[in-house]
């Protein structure tokens, strides 16, 4: 009778070693399926974000289109615009904010573009890209844009074929789906007038 009284506490101690270890398996079970779930969020995430990039690609065109047929035609380039063209680079450290972008901007007020071309509201997220964009020239103060002596000593400007053309920093503000905002920074040469 001692023997099979042995035999049964053996049963029982092995039974509790297996719920255990069902246990830990589980865990480890809902362990990897959670972080699948995060990794497929962070995958996506990345994907919207790189598809911001595309739409950047219309704002650059459309940067570059209002440099030359509406900013600065007519010398209007010493004119700024508000949430448009920053007439004059900044040289203080507190007129950028923690992203390295002119707290003179004021996103809310500056034109909303979808990326196919059309007007677009950029408080809505209806799942399609938009994108905003504002020009600063890269000049210390306003030249006498008469005088390419003047230019090239308030502006930075590199020659093209022979032509003085001044450097712009386009400002370009991307929103996609699920709130995605990315920022991006190109430089453009241009007109001065």
């Amino acid at each position: 009778m001692e023997h099979l009284a042995g035999r049964h506490r053996q049963r029982g101690a092995v039974l509790f070693v297996t719920l255990i270890v069902l246990v830990v398996l589980i865990l480890a079970g809902v362990a990897v399926v959670r972080s699948m779930e995060t990794s497929s969020q962070i995958a996506g995430n990345t994907a919207f974000r790189q598809a911001t990039m595309h739409a950047t690609d219309r704002a650059i065109v459309d940067a570059r289109n209002a440099l030359h047929q509406r900013i600065v035609v007519d010398k209007a380039g010493n004119t700024a615009v508000a949430n448009r063209y920053l007439n004059t680079r900044s040289a203080n450290a507190a007129d950028f904010g923690a992203r390295g972008i002119p707290t003179a901007i004021n996103w809310a007020n500056v034109t909303c573009t979808k990326a196919d071309g059309t007007n677009g509201d950029c408080t809505a997220n209806n799942g399609d890209y938009r994108f905003q964009y504002v020009i600063e020239r890269q000049c210390s103060a306003n030249p006498v844009l008469t005088s390419v002596s003047d230019v090239k000593a308030k502006c930075a400007y590199e020659m093209t074929g022979g032509a003085v053309e001044v450097r712009y920093r386009v400002y370009i503000r991307a929103l996609g789906p699920r709130g995605t905002e990315s920022f991006y920074e190109v430089m453009l040469g241009g007109p001065y007038n």
